[in-house]
C-alpha cells in the first residue's frame, strides 16, 4: 500500500453530477458489449439453510443492503458524455420462491437450477445486478442462490454483504429497524474520485514505473496445449486441485524467511518456473489481484475495487532458486509500492504507446492468494452451509488459486477446457508440487535442474525405456484396435461424410459383421472382399472380416466388372462387403453383405 492513497479522502459527490464508470467497470462493460451474453464474469452463491427461517426478514433483509449500496442499484450506459453509470432509486429487490418439495432428489434440482442461473446472463443495461432466489426444499430445508455481476461486485464484497445481511436479518426478525453506521460514500463517488486522480497526473510516476517495467517486446506465453486455440474463447472451464502436505509447506515458509521473501513469493518463482518449463520462454508475466482498497473509505463498500498486478519474471541465466526469489522479491516489492494504478488504465496506456503489443494480453494466466478469513452468513437459528458448485468458467488460460487449511495448503488450477485436459491441469499441479520440494530441498540448484516429473510419472518413464522387458508375441492388428476400445471407448475413432463413430461404435458394428460372415462360413483361411470407398463402412467392413478370421482383398469401385470378376475369381472369394449401390458390379456367383442395408 502505497502511503500517498492511504491519506488521501474521497468527496462525496454533488448531486447531478455524471459518474463515469471506473476503470475496472468500462473494461467490464465493453466485454460484455463485446460478447453479448458473456456470463464469465457471473459470480453465483448458494447456501442451504436448514432450520427455522423468517423469509420475510431475509427479504427484508437484502432489500435494506440494496438500498444501503447504490452499486446493487446501478446499471451501465454509453452516451456522448462515454462509459457512465446510472444509479436507480426505486429497484426493488425480489426474491422469488421457488417450490421443489415434489423433486425426488431436492437437492440435485436445486443445484441444476443454480446452475442454470450461474450461465444466465445480465443485461447491465437494465437488469438489478443482484439476482436471489429461495429454493424450498422442505419445511425448514431451503437454499438461498444470490448471483452478482463482477462490474458491481468483488471477493472482498462477499464479506461486506454477509455481515450486513446477518445484522439486518437478526433486526427484521426481532421487529425492528436495522441500525448501521452510515457509509461515508458510495461506489460511484470513488468512480468519480478514482478518474479524477488520474487526469491530475497524481498517479504519473506510478504509470512512469509500469511503462518502465513492461517495456516492449511484451512476451506472449505459448503454453502448449491439448486442444487447438478457438478464435472466439468459449470460458468453458474445470477445475483439478491438490493439498500440498504441512511438513512441506513449513520448509516452504522456512526458504522463504531464510531468503527474505513470502509464502506468495516462493509460489509465484514455483508457478513461473513451471510455465517457463512448459514454454522454453526466459520472460514470463502472470497476474495477481490484490484488494485494491487502500483507502479506509472504501472498506465496507460492496463494489468492484479489486487491482491486478502484473509480474514478471526473466529467467535469463539460468539462476539458482535462491537468485530467482531475489529477482521476485524485488519486483513483488516495487510493483505493490506502484499499485495505486488501475490495471484497465495500465492496459490502455501501453496499447497507446506500443500499437504493435495492442493485441497481446499482458498475461493469459494468474497466481491468486485467496482470503481464508470465514465470510460467514448468519441468520438467527438457521444453520447455514456454503454448497460448493463448480459452475465451469475460466476467465483464464489458468489461474492457480492458493489457500491454507488446517493440514496443509491447498492449490487449486482452473483451467480453459477448450485447450486443456483434466490430464493436464493433474499433471500442472503435480509439477508444481515437484519444483517445490526440490527448491525446498536445495534453493542453490539451478532452475534448469529442478525436477518436473512426479514419482508415478518418473516411474512409468523407467518402465518405457526397460528395453529388457518380455513384451511377448506381437499383437495382432484386432487385438491392438480392442485395446483401444478398452482404453477410450467414447472417443471418436473415423469421421466421414455421413458423420462419425466413436471407438466402441466402430467395434459393436464390426463384430455384428464378423458373426454375419462367421455364419455364413467365413473364417481362418477364407477370403473375403471388399468393395467400398474410403469411408467410416470400410473400416467397418476391414475390421469385421479379420475379425472373422479371413483375410481381405480389396477391390476397386472404380474397376470394370470384367476386372472384379477376374479378381473375385482369382482369389476364390465368396463374400463381398459392400454397399447396395455397388451390388450390380459383382458377379451372381458370389454372397454381397450390403452394409448401408
Amino acid at each position: 500500500m502505497s502511503n500517498d492513497s492511504a491519506e488521501t479522502t474521497i468527496p462525496r459527490r454533488t448531486t447531478g453530477d455524471v459518474v463515469p464508470m471506473s476503470f475496472a467497470q468500462e473494461l467490464l462493460w465493453l466485454l460484455d458489449r463485446a460478447t453479448p451474453g458473456l456470463t464469465a464474469y457471473n459470480v453465483p452463491r448458494a447456501m442451504r439453510l436448514e432450520g427455522k427461517l423468517d423469509v420475510e426478514a431475509l427479504r427484508s433483509a437484502i432489500e435494506s443492503v440494496v438500498q444501503r449500496h447504490e452499486i446493487l442499484r446501478t446499471t451501465y450506459a454509453s452516451d456522448e458524455r462515454g462509459a457512465v453509470q446510472v444509479v436507480n432509486a426505486n429497484k426493488r429487490f425480489e426474491l422469488p420462491i421457488i417450490d421443489l418439495t415434489g423433486e425426488r432428489d431436492g437437492l440435485a434440482a436445486a443445484e441444476r437450477f443454480f446452475l442454470d442461473q450461474a450461465r444466465t446472463p445480465f443485461d447491465i443495461t437494465r437488469d438489478p445486478l443482484l439476482r436471489g432466489y429461495l429454493l424450498q426444499l422442505g419445511v425448514h430445508d431451503r437454499v438461498l442462490v444470490l448471483v452478482t455481476h463482477h462490474i458491481a461486485s468483488d471477493g472482498w464484497s462477499k464479506g461486506v454483504m454477509f455481515r450486513e445481511l446477518s445484522q439486518a436479518y437478526d433486526a427484521f426478525a426481532s421487529d425492528k429497524v436495522p441500525t448501521m453506521t452510515s457509509l461515508p460514500i458510495q461506489y460511484a463517488d470513488f468512480a468519480l474520485w478514482q478518474r479524477a486522480q488520474v487526469e491530475s497526473g497524481s498517479l504519473a510516476d506510478h504509470l512512469e514505473y509500469w511503462h518502465r517495467r513492461l517495456a516492449p517486446p511484451l512476451p506472449a506465453l505459448e503454453l502448449p496445449t491439448d486442444f487447438a486455440r478457438p478464435t472466439v474463447p468459449s470460458f468453458e472451464g474445470g477445475r483439478q486441485a491438490i493439498v500440498l502436505p504441512a511438513d512441506l509447506v513449513r520448509k516452504v515458509r522456512d526458504v522463504a524467511m531464510d531468503h527474505g521473501a513470502t509464502l506468495y513469493m516462493v509460489l509465484l518463482a514455483a508457478y513461473h518456473t513451471v510455465l517457463h518449463r512448459y514454454s522454453g520462454q526466459d520472460d514470463i508475466i502472470t497476474g495477481s489481484p490484490i484488494a485494491g482498497r487502500n483507502q479506509t473509505e472504501v472498506e465496507g463498500l460492496i463494489g468492484y475495487f479489486a487491482n491486478t498486478l502484473a509480474m514478471r519474471t526473466n529467467f535469463v541465466g539460468d539462476p539458482t532458486v535462491a537468485e530467482l526469489l531475489e529477482r521476485i522479491s524485488e519486483n513483488a516489492v516495487d510493483a505493490y509500492e506502484h499499485e495505486d494504478v488501475p490495471f484497465e488504465k495500465l492496459v490502455l496506456e501501453l496499447r497507446d504507446a506500443h500499437q504493435a503489443d495492442g493485441d497481446t494480453p499482458l498475461f493469459s494466466c494468474v497466481l491468486t492468494m485467496e482470503d481464508t478469513l470465514p465470510d460467514e452468513l448468519k441468520l438467527g437459528d438457521a444453520d447455514v452451509k456454503t454448497i460448493a458448485i463448480d459452475f465451469g468458467m475460466a476467465k483464464f488460460d489458468l489461474t492457480l488459486l492458493v489457500a491454507e487449511q488446517p493440514k496443509g495448503l491447498r492449490l487449486a488450477l482452473w483451467y480453459r477446457s477448450d485447450l486443456f485436459s483434466v490430464g493436464y491441469a493433474e499433471r500442472f499441479l503435480g509439477h508444481m508440487r515437484s519444483v517445490l520440494e526440490a527448491a525446498v530441498a536445495n534453493p542453490e540448484q539451478r532452475v534448469s535442474e529442478l525436477p518436473l516429473l512426479t514419482a508415478a510419472e518418473r516411474s512409468q518413464l523407467d518402465a518405457w525405456n526397460d528395453t529388457a522387458v518380455d513384451e511377448g508375441a506381437p499383437a495382432t492388428v484386432v487385438e491392438l484396435f480392442e485395446q483401444q476400445v478398452a482404453r477410450v471407448p467414447s472417443r471418436t475413432a473415423v469421421v466421414d461424410a455421413d458423420g462419425q463413430l466413436t471407438y466402441a461404435d466402430l467395434n459393436a458394428r464390426a463384430n455384428q459383421l464378423a458373426h454375419l460372415l462367421r455364419t455364413r462360413g467365413t473364417g481362418r483361411g477364407a477370403t473375403v472382399g471388399l468393395l467400398l470407398d474410403r469411408s467410416a463402412d470400410a473400416l467397418v467392413g476391414l475390421l469385421g472380416i479379420l475379425k472373422s478370421g479371413a483375410a481381405y482383398v480389396p477391390l476397386s469401385v472404380d474397376a470394370p466388372a470384367a476386372r472384379l470378376d477376374q479378381q473375385i475369381a482369382e482369389a476364390g472369394i465368396r463374400v463381398v462387403i459392400t454397399n447396395a449401390a455397388l451390388c450390380e458390379k459383382l458377379p451372381t456367383t458370389v454372397s454381397r453383405v450390403a452394409l448401408d442395408t
